[in-house]
């Protein structure tokens, strides 16, 4: 599992745009009334409430706790389930899912083959997986940004999280050696508006928190600026404001 120190609260209030963007997902899942549905790598719960209101029996699962504090005090009825999917035996729900939506997460879990087997072994047959993630190319300017601004002030070996950001070929071959059969997936860029207020480094204090961490308090300053210049350069400041460079990929796999 690539880790991330999460701000739940920051995650809905700042970075709300992650969850948003994902609530169309929830159309080619198409959850029924009475399917048992597995939300994985759920949040802070926005997508599990919503899978509920439609009528599903839905179990969220998600390996941060803060993330998972959220979705709790604001979902009281609904179960959610602190776990690592590339590690939890996901048996041990004793749940076999009519379907598992996931939005925003699987490029968080590695090594994926193992969680893709995990998801499969408790779906049943013809149970589908529809899922949205960060694709090849994702924010690839906003983390050489960052990396350039670390070296820029010294801290070049400060840890820089590398996430799972595959092709179509190579996410159709890992789902399909995990035993599902590829209906649908495709690759898109979203270049995403990040909002007033919030800047390229911004972005990173949040999503890369493992690097800010690895700097002195007294150097924030320094390396926001830096971040923010390179980021420019890069095409990331428009007239409108700040974009992040997402590359999105997308698919629905059949559990064979």
């Amino acid at each position: 599992m690539t880790s991330n120190p999460w701000d739940a609260q920051a995650y809905d209030s700042q970075f709300g745009f992650v969850g948003r963007y994902g609530d169309d997902l929830l159309d080619l899942l198409d959850p029924q009334r009475g399917e048992s549905i597995l939300d994985l790598g759920c949040g802070t719960g926005r997508h599990a409430a919503q899978i509920a209101a439609r009528g599903g029996d839905v179990v969220g699962l998600d390996a941060d706790l803060d993330m998972l504090d959220k979705a709790r005090r604001e979902n009281p009825g609904l179960r959610f389930v602190v776990a690592d999917a590339t590690s939890f035996p996901l048996a041990g729900l004793g749940i076999n899912f009519d379907a598992c939506f996931s939005n925003a997460a699987l490029h968080w879990m590695t090594p994926q083959d193992a969680v893709l087997r995990n998801v499969r072994s408790v779906l049943s047959d013809s149970a589908r997986f529809v899922a949205e993630m960060g694709g090849a190319g994702n924010i690839a300017a906003l983390d050489a940004s960052l990396r350039e601004g670390l070296r820029e002030i010294g801290f070049a070996d400060a840890p820089v999280v590398t996430n799972y950001f595959p092709s179509v070929g190579e996410q159709s071959t890992a789902l399909e050696a995990a035993g599902f059969r590829v209906e649908l997936i495709t690759w898109f860029r979203r270049p995403t508006p990040l909002g007033d207020g919030t800047t390229a480094a911004a972005w990173t204090r949040h999503f890369r928190a493992a690097s800010w961490a690895a700097v002195p308090d007294s150097e924030y300053d320094r390396l926001a600026t830096r971040i923010d210049a390179n980021a420019a350069d890069r095409g990331l400041l428009t007239d409108d404001g700040w974009i992040a460079d997402y590359c999105r990929l997308r698919f629905v796999a059949i559990a064979g």
